[in-house]
């Protein structure tokens, strides 16, 4: 990821055209039963809202600063991460008693 956005940015620098948008930083690793995928940075958050059981090993993690979401944490739920990572890049802010509600889907945050 960060090779690519790199070499998008120095080729903007070179052809004299505006640099691209800056996609959200995002990471994602296999460990065994566990797929883990994180999307933005959590530095500076003020509210931490749970999707999900840890104990269960399928949740996510959001993390909201002033009401807007600023990452997420996943473990084995790749539609949360897929949607979060959306949403962060669109700075957006959800109901933080809907991303905890499993009975609201993800893509209805989309919608929004």
């Amino acid at each position: 990821h960060s090779a690519i956005e790199g070499a998008k940015i120095a080729a903007a620098g070179i052809l004299g055209a505006p640099p691209p948008a800056e996609e959200t930083p995002w990471f994602w690793s296999d460990q065994y039963d566990l797929k883990l995928q994180i999307a933005g940075l959590f530095n500076g958050y003020d509210q931490f809202v749970l999707r999900g059981s840890m104990d269960a090993k399928s949740f996510a993690a959001f993390y909201l600063r002033a009401g807007q979401l600023i990452a997420v944490d996943a473990v084995n739920r790749p539609a949360e991460y897929a949607a979060g990572k959306m949403l962060i890049q669109r700075a957006a802010r959800p109901d933080p008693a809907h991303l905890a509600d499993e009975g609201v889907a993800m893509k209805s945050f989309l919608q929004a």
